[in-house]
């Protein structure tokens, strides 16, 4: 979805901005991933909560200059809460780290 949304971008914000929603995107599956993998989940999930929050703000930033759709900024933001939600319930759930 992230490649489709930076298609509209002008060329001369295509190699920062665009490619920064992509490397955001990117983050988040891989944030996931290592939570997944590992005992100690929350700083995985902290930092995935704060990538989706970056990722929003960029949709913002693109429907606000029109490179985005409102329709597409309204399913991009249906998809960043739910993986905000997802992720912020998954960290409650985590008991926290044993103090060393």
């Amino acid at each position: 979805m992230a490649t489709n949304l930076t298609r509209n971008i002008p060329r001369d914000l295509k190699q920062s901005l665009g490619k920064r929603v992509i490397d955001e995107c990117i983050d988040v599956l891989m944030l996931i991933a290592r939570a997944n993998a590992t005992q100690d989940k929350r700083p995985h999930l902290t930092r995935l909560v704060e990538k989706v929050q970056v990722i929003e703000f960029l949709m913002r930033l693109f429907k606000e200059s029109r490179f985005i759709s409102v329709p597409q900024h309204a399913k991009t933001m249906e998809i960043t809460t739910s993986i905000g939600k997802q992720a912020n319930a998954w960290k409650r759930s985590t008991p926290t780290a044993p103090a060393t």
